[in-house]
């Protein structure tokens, strides 16, 4: 019987992260360790921030064992070792990411830690100013993308399922993660349309729960309400998940979708509209919901209620570009 544990590799100069085999009664030290960490992390962090803090603190350990150092507690040497060692390889957003998992573990341990000394500190910012590059947004998908990405779709299973999920999540300016957790139960329907409990969010760890409401829309094609309905009755969905994966056949099963699979829906629904499909993104129906409700002049606090954003900033960081041309100053120069 034998294991397997995460190592180092290099190929065609491209090094990364892989699993070798481990013979039986060999210790698995990452292992082992995470296992230590994992109960720190487990009673106040959510299921997906333990797994993205277990994959960036893994990635670090990795490398600390290919070179002899010691992960847990770190020196702030090692951690800037491992960031010029990784610089121009990853991601500067990633390389940040890893140095947030490094310190939240390090925390949760009972140790100070290393990712706040100066030291790393500077070799972070040296790293930005070398290797960083301007963020390139993804493309907001307002009412017309959204129109267009659901208007040719017809009405077996797939395309039912398809058209009510980017429906609801653009007028409920919801996360990919929200919409696969939504069960039939949190789904009521009123005369006005659907009243949705979100019942756990990104900014909501404590899972009290947030209300929403979607309005039925004036065209058909287009409206999340009688989508939502539509895709139940050819589903024959009465309870658990709200969207689902099919089967072979077309059929229904009882799994939900995943999170990444929302994506590539998106992704897939506008290629077929004739967009580019990596224009788009995991926030690109939350970031239109966003814009075309700033662009409609609709009031801030009621753009945050939906989008259950809690502070202004965070909110803006959606509608950028919607505010781009609003009362812009250079319409004002007589050119």
């Amino acid at each position: 019987m034998s294991s397997t544990e995460l190592v180092i590799v290099e190929s065609d100069g491209r090094r990364e992260v892989a699993a070798r085999p481990v013979p039986a009664g060999e210790l698995l030290p990452l292992t082992e360790l995470w296992e230590k960490v994992g109960g720190y992390l487990r009673a106040g962090k959510s299921d997906n921030t333990r797994r993205a803090y277990r994959s960036d603190f893994e990635h670090f350990a990795v490398w600390c064992r290919a070179n002899r150092l010691q992960a847990l507690p770190a020196v702030a040497g090692t951690v800037v070792l491992y960031l010029a060692d990784w610089a121009g390889v990853l991601a500067v957003s990633t390389l940040r990411r890893r140095l947030a998992a490094i310190s939240v573990v390090h925390q949760a341990a009972g140790y100070d830690s290393p990712a706040g000394s100066i030291v790393v500190v500077e070799a972070m910012r040296g790293i930005a100013r070398t290797h960083g590059s301007a963020t390139k947004a993804k493309t907001a998908a307002v009412t017309d993308l959204v129109a267009a990405m659901v208007r040719p779709l017809g009405t077996d299973l797939r395309d039912r399922r398809d058209r009510a999920l980017i429906l609801m999540g653009f007028a409920g300016a919801m996360r990919r993660s929200e919409l696969v957790a939504l069960d039939v139960g949190d789904v009521t329907e009123t005369a006005e349309g659907l009243r949705i409990q979100v019942r756990r969010s990104k900014t909501d760890q404590q899972g009290r729960g947030d209300v929403i409401g979607i309005m039925y829309g004036s065209d058909p094609r287009t409206c999340p309400v009688r989508s939502w309905r539509a895709w139940l009755d050819a589903a024959g969905i009465t309870d658990g998940p709200a969207f689902r994966r099919r089967a072979r056949y077309g059929r229904v099963t009882e799994h939900r979708l995943s999170a990444d699979y929302v994506l590539r829906i998106v992704k897939e629904r506008a290629a077929a509209a004739g967009f580019a499909p990596e224009l788009f993104g995991a926030h690109s129906l939350r970031s239109g919901f966003a814009t075309t409700a700033f662009r409609a002049g609709v009031p801030e606090r009621r753009i945050m209620d939906q989008g259950r954003w809690t502070t202004t900033k965070s909110m803006h960081g959606y509608i950028q570009e919607g505010e781009l041309f609003v009362d812009n100053p250079s319409a004002k120069l007589g050119l």
